[in-house]
């Protein structure tokens, strides 16, 4: 499941909530108990690590399985 980030706007207490993708119901503060709360916009933790991808290799256009076109 998403982490998420919320902001009170009746506080401006900053707190992380992991729910469903699908979740729509209101998210109370952890503070104050308000039902202000608006979903901040952060930075992902995504990464692509290791060989193969992308930047390592996927644009090279020299032959390197070593076979002759």
């Amino acid at each position: 499941m998403p982490i998420y980030k919320f902001k009170c706007s009746a506080c401006e207490y900053e707190f992380t909530v992991i729910r469903k993708m699908s979740d729509t119901d209101d998210v109370l503060c952890e503070n104050c108990s308000s039902c202000l709360t608006n979903k901040m916009i952060t930075k992902s933790s995504f990464a692509l690590k290791g060989n193969g991808w992308y930047k390592d290799g996927y644009t090279n256009t020299s032959n390197t399985s070593g076979k002759e076109k």
